[in-house]
């Protein structure tokens, strides 16, 4: 499509593997603690606290991907049913509502992470950092799906889309 398609692409394919990469680390890390903690062994330190933000670090950074891929949730019983130009219509509407919903949530988001870094604001549980760290992952995102729902508008419809199970 355009020069810039296939850095994007990539870009959002190592985000994808970075949250893969987060997910297998949690799938190792949760029983070890678990067989640790039953040998009467020491647990790794501060894992439960790493799980949770690990968790929605990797959601967040998969999220533009699978938006990317279409393997979000779609209910698509109605729009199959279209013809061809009502359904082209129904994808511009539905991608302009998601490019604006991301942006907005974004530009919260955005919001959020400038006021807490202009507090000081710092997490002090297992680890000590900077609150503002912890809300860097969804601004980002947000940027990433607003400009996939601008980029799938672009696109021609394909109708080769796999059926649904209804």
């Amino acid at each position: 499509m355009t020069l810039l398609d296939k850095p994007f692409s990539a870009l959002l394919r190592a985000l994808a593997v970075l949250s893969a990469g987060l997910i297998a680390a949690i799938t190792l890390v949760i029983p070890l603690n678990v067989v640790l903690r039953n040998l009467g062994l020491p647990v790794i330190y501060g894992a439960l606290d790493a799980i949770e933000y690990a968790l929605m670090v990797a959601t967040f950074l998969a999220a533009p991907w699978v938006l990317h891929i279409n393997a979000h949730v779609q209910v698509d019983l109605i729009t199959r049913a279209l013809p061809p130009a009502a359904r082209r219509g129904a994808l511009v509407m539905t991608c302009l509502i998601g490019a604006a919903t991301c942006a907005v949530m974004g530009w919260y988001a955005f919001e959020a992470l400038m006021q807490s870094q202009g507090r000081g604001s710092m997490v002090r549980t297992a680890f000590t950092f900077p609150e503002w760290w912890t809300f860097i992952p969804l601004p980002a995102s947000m940027l990433l799906c607003t400009l996939e729902f601008l980029r799938k508008i672009a696109r021609p419809v394909q109708d080769d889309a796999p059926l649904t199970g209804l």
